[in-house]
């Protein structure tokens, strides 16, 4: 008996702040199917210990493939979901495993610049153009997990500078949870779950000195973060 090997991939939702929007970065599809199209970054699962290219895992996959197409290690990244089926990939039987990426915009911005990706905002207002196979769900899936996660965790700060203002820390969370939080309510939360520590001040609106923090940890669950959630 033989068996067709289904489609093994990564697919990569990379996730920026940029001009008050959360923007996902996006690549051309310069082959068939879709070409022509945007895409995420993505490629196959190497797993073929004949050839010497064999990945630990899909994640170890992701990195590989954000490293050799984009020059780019993102901050946070994370396995998110895995979709599969028959009429997702015209090829054939495909899997894909999608990761979740953050970053601060400084450093995406490169990658803009330098013709890699493209930006498109998807929240709060949604402006993406039409996408190869079914990368439109695969982003909204994505965008589920950051906004539930958000709401009890620090995952939101990877998509700051690695030194950052509270205030701008809230307004990222206000921003993606579409909540409006007390300012001394979330300092207090934030502070109290040990999640942060101090570092260089940073210049503030007006040209005032404000204290700069930077993550402890690349995670903190923080239970009752978000207080309109």
């Amino acid at each position: 008996m033989t068996f067709q090997n289904p489609i093994l991939t990564v697919d990569v939702v990379i996730l920026t702040l940029a001009e008050g929007q959360l923007q996902v970065a996006l690549m051309p599809r310069t082959e068939a199917p879709f070409a022509g199209r945007a895409m995420l970054p993505g490629g196959f699962v190497h797993g073929d210990p004949a050839t010497g290219k064999v990945d630990k895992s899909t994640t170890q996959a992701a990195l590989r493939i954000l490293k050799h197409k984009l020059g780019f290690t993102p901050r946070h990244l994370e396995q998110v979901y895995t979709e599969s089926g028959p009429s997702r990939d015209p090829r054939g039987w495909s899997a894909s495993v999608i990761h979740l990426a953050l970053h601060e915009y400084a450093v995406v911005e490169t990658l803009v610049a330098a013709g890699r990706v493209s930006l498109h905002p998807v929240h709060p207002t949604p402006r993406l153009p039409p996408l190869a196979f079914d990368h439109r769900h695969l982003i909204d899936i994505a965008l589920g997990r950051l906004k539930a996660k958000a709401t009890y965790s620090t995952l939101l700060a990877h998509l700051l500078p690695p030194v950052f203002r509270l205030s701008d820390l809230r307004q990222a969370y206000e921003l993606v949870c579409g909540t409006t939080e007390n300012k001394a309510n979330f300092r207090r939360k934030m502070l109290a779950a040990d999640a942060l520590e101090p570092a260089d001040l940073l210049i503030g609106s007006g040209g005032r000195p404000a204290e700069g923090y930077r993550l402890r940890e690349d995670l903190t669950l923080i239970e009752g973060l978000i207080s309109g959630a």
